[in-house]
């Protein structure tokens, strides 16, 4: 992804890339026999991919967020920032916005406003 980015001109100090938060294993296993199916994930496995992506985030030179990491520190219980065990929970998304808007912040402040601030355009 990081790759193609690049090939159409999207510099890597650009790009933030996001590991996958944590599975919360007990409620997606739940989730797994309501659709008639066993627990088809573990955490241990996502815990890979998030590694991986810090590794191409670092071979890339690209920021990345560690949500896998952040919404498991401390053995905090990150159960809430999980809808079903799998996906992100309203929780999660203010989570995962939380921790991305500074990083979002520091690569846009020094941007030029191309438009007139709203309060500085005439209500007529």
């Amino acid at each position: 992804m990081v790759q193609y980015l690049k090939s159409v001109d999207i510099p890597e100090n650009r790009v933030i890339l996001i590991t996958p938060p944590p599975l919360c294993e007990t409620a997606w296993e739940k989730e797994c026999i309501i659709q008639g199916c066993k627990l088809n994930r573990l955490n241990l496995v996502v815990g890979e991919y998030a590694s991986a992506c810090l590794k191409v985030a670092q071979d890339c030179g690209t920021d990345v967020l560690d949500l896998w990491t952040l919404m498991q520190k401390d053995n905090q219980d990150f159960s809430s920032y999980l809808s079903d065990g799998l996906h992100l929970s309203p929780k999660g998304n203010e989570f995962l916005f939380s921790h991305l808007w500074p990083l979002l912040e520091k690569k846009t402040s020094s941007l030029p406003l191309l438009l007139p601030y709203w309060r500085d355009v005439a209500e007529a």
